[in-house]
């Protein structure tokens, strides 16, 4: 029965947001869920009371509300012009009140619905809805302003977040399918801008050098950096995780080199005896002989110890990569988080996403795992400036890069040559 009630507000919406304009539709919710009394459609209005009347708690009635939003959200993010309509609709639940409050609170069955909803904002689920608003309609943001905005602004540069930072515990099919859809559209986006830059970026600097003649004497027209690094940082980038690292090999090609030498091997001590060495070899030795190197030996020393004489398969491999992961990005609730920070303060953002690149570069079960590490660092310091937090976001600007020239559809493989 409780089901039926549910069913017949979602097939309101659903009705209602094929045929009405979203300003109609949010004074719709404003009456249904924050008035609580005189909707227009007396069944929706009894359904809804059926609903509040039988709750067995707050969380039940989160999910049901979160899933109208939903509802409406994934038919106005088809369309450019009806996205600030998702802003508009999240930040009723926080700004608006009932006004028939004198009227309401004679039924003690509606102040409860005022009370549910009023707890809905503080909830896990509207946390979750309220990163949509940047994520949808992102404001035009670069670090070299005063920067006093929340690191939350910039959620809608880093897909890889939105699976962890875009979806609760209990996600609906249409949860799951209005956030998929978002992100594969950014990640395409974000892909297809950065190779139309490091193009332009490469002729620009081989101008600016002089040596290809084909574009010597051409102006070459500007194409909008869509990173928030400098030019020459995300050059690096391109060069440190497309590029050639060691010798003639990339990333890709020292973790398949390592993965192909360990496929033989008799145990899992040997194969951390080898990723230890794999590890280090991309770390400054002034500072990996300082602390960094000894806690790592002794970290995989430890790690998974009672496997030691067992036969390597791809199961250790992917456990010991997220192992790792939880081990260099520990949440900031940790006491061992300042691991992290050391690491980025002395090697850098960059190099400091190197490690982590080649780590994930071992299996191709991981990559997920380490997205979850980052989302949890973006979820704790959101509400913080990024003035504050420069350090992080050259960290996720990196990774960004990272994962989409190695995991992604975009080709940059014409990096490997740089510029001599």
């Amino acid at each position: 029965m409780k089901n039926n009630h549910e069913k017949i507000i979602y097939e309101h919406l659903i009705s209602c947001v094929q045929n009405e304009a979203p300003a109609q539709i949010i004074e719709r919710l404003q009456q249904l869920f924050i008035d609580g009394i005189g909707y227009p459609e007396t069944d929706v209005e009894a359904a809804l009371y059926k609903i509040v009347a039988n709750l067995e708690n707050q969380q039940e009635f989160n999910y049901i509300i979160s899933r109208c939003c939903y509802i409406l959200i994934n038919r106005w993010q088809m369309q450019q012009k009806n996205k600030n309509a998702i802003a508009e609709l999240i930040e009723l639940f926080e700004n608006s009140s009932s006004r028939f409050s004198g009227i309401a609170s004679r039924s003690r069955l509606v102040q409860r619905l005022h009370e549910l909803t009023s707890n809905f904002t503080q909830s896990e689920e509207y946390k979750v809805l309220r990163r949509l608003v940047p994520a949808f309609a992102p404001k035009i943001l670069t670090v070299n302003q005063e920067a006093k905005y929340p690191l939350g602004q910039l959620i809608s540069r880093y897909p890889f977040l939105y699976d962890h930072c875009l979806l609760g515990n209990e996600n609906s099919d249409l949860q799951k399918q209005t956030v998929r859809e978002i992100q594969e559209q950014k990640q395409k986006q974000f892909e297809l801008s950065l190779s139309q830059y490091t193009l332009y970026l490469l002729r620009h600097l081989k101008t600016a050098k002089k040596i290809d003649s084909e574009f010597g004497d051409k102006i070459i027209a500007p194409v909008k950096n869509p990173t928030l690094l400098t030019d020459e940082k995300l050059y690096l980038a391109l060069q440190e995780f497309v590029g050639k690292v060691k010798d003639s090999y990339t990333y890709r090609d020292l973790a398949q080199d390592f993965l192909s030498q360990n496929s033989k091997n008799q145990n899992y001590r040997g194969f951390k005896s080898y990723l230890y060495e794999y590890l280090i070899d991309s770390v400054d030795p002034k500072y990996g002989k300082h602390q960094f190197n000894n806690r790592l030996y002794q970290y995989l020393k430890n790690l998974f110890s009672e496997k030691d004489s067992q036969k390597l398969n791809d199961v250790l491999i992917m456990q010991t990569c997220s192992e790792l992961f939880n081990f260099l990005v520990e949440s900031p609730t940790h006491p061992n988080y300042y691991f992290f920070l050391d690491l980025v303060a002395n090697l850098g953002p960059r190099r400091t996403i190197g490690i982590l690149l080649k780590i994930a570069l071992l299996s191709n079960k991981v990559k997920p795992l380490l997205e979850r590490r980052f989302s949890i660092l973006f979820s704790y310091y959101e509400s913080q400036t990024v003035e504050d937090l420069r350090w992080l976001v050259q960290s996720l600007e990196n990774l960004n890069v990272a994962l989409v020239t190695n995991f992604g559809a975009v080709d940059l493989s014409f990096i490997k040559h740089g510029i001599k």
